[in-house]
């Protein structure tokens, strides 16, 4: 907290007046005055996005003054050109190469949407949702005009991807959730059938099977308390992992490696790009924002009880009006 109070006082600075300053944060962050009182106060702690696009407003670091540094971010895009789907794989890989050698490593994730971890244990998922990469923000040439195809991404690509969420799911990891978190996923299966962009008609159908897959692994993962891969035994997987329900916060995209050794900030930026910082100001507000929502958040993990089996039914509950929508009968 002392880093967020230390860069507020450095904005304040501008302003004539405390009423001022915190109008215009307040216009430049999309929220309420009480929401930016909360944040002066200290109550409520600046999330990842908000203190980027404060420090970006402001022509700030986020370095506190006396550290004499300037953060720095790295953009994905920035350091290598997406040209087809293993590229980003390729980028992915080679930070979990150097992420995995940490010592006492441990995972923050906020998300709200599905986390991508979760989805590259999906062969059927992932391979969809490289394809809207694709045809959007990467803007492959043709793709926009092509229909979804499973065979339009290499199963090596897909075999890296697992690999990944493989390594992973054997780090400790501490994870808030939304009810939306299928939203979007949902959303972008029901826009590409409606407009009937998928080749095969029933891709629509086994996407929806795989969302059921996937919660029923969130939930069996919640209710030991422990990450394991699909078919592995629960019993014998000593990863700890904390899932937890939290409407009220900002759920950000962002994810904060931990370690004893160096901590590195992830930060969603033009989805699936990201932002990197493994600046110790920008990780240390984010992992008191972590751990201040996780306080005021609703355990879905092993002691969850009939809290976790609602979220998961609810969860299965959007699935199962999708497919309504669609036209897809079980």
């Amino acid at each position: 907290m002392d880093h967020q109070t230390a860069f507020l006082d450095r904005i304040l600075a501008r302003y004539p007046s405390k009423q001022e300053m915190v109008v215009s944060v307040a216009e430049t962050l999309g929220l309420s005055k009480d929401a930016i009182y909360r944040r002066l106060r200290g109550t409520t702690v600046l999330s990842a996005n908000e203190l980027i696009t404060l420090s970006d407003h402001y022509q700030l670091s986020t370095a506190s003054k006396t550290s004499g540094a300037d953060v720095s971010f790295r953009y994905n895009l920035a350091e290598r050109e997406i040209r087809h789907p293993g590229d980003y794989l390729d980028q992915l890989t080679s930070y979990v190469d150097v992420i995995l050698g940490l010592p006492d490593l441990r995972f923050y994730l906020a998300n709200p949407g599905l986390p991508i971890f979760h989805e590259m244990m999906s062969r059927k998922l992932f391979a969809f949702k490289l394809y809207l990469y694709g045809s959007t923000c990467w803007n492959f040439p043709g793709w926009r005009t092509m229909k979804y195809r499973r065979a339009m991404i290499d199963e090596r690509v897909l075999d890296q991807a697992r690999h990944i969420a493989k390594h992973t799911h054997r780090v400790p990891g501490r994870e808030l959730w939304t009810m939306g978190m299928l939203s979007a996923t949902l959303d972008q299966i029901e826009f590409v059938h409606m407009t009937g962009r998928f080749e095969d008609p029933e891709a629509g159908r086994e996407l929806l099977d795989e969302l059921h897959k996937i919660i029923d692994h969130l939930e069996a993962m919640a209710r030991a308390g422990k990450k394991f891969l699909p078919g592995e035994n629960p019993a014998a997987s000593d990863v700890d992992f904390h899932p937890a329900h939290n409407e009220l916060a900002n759920n950000d995209n962002a994810l904060l490696i931990d370690s004893s050794q160096q901590s590195m900030l992830f930060v969603t930026y033009i989805m699936p790009n990201y932002l990197l910082s493994e600046e110790e100001a920008v990780c240390a507000i984010s992992r008191d924002w972590f751990r201040s929502i996780e306080d005021h958040s609703t355990s879905l993990g092993a002691n969850g009880g009939k809290y976790r089996d609602w979220y998961f039914n609810r969860l299965r509950g959007q699935v199962d009006e999708a497919a309504k929508r669609m036209g897809i009968q079980n």
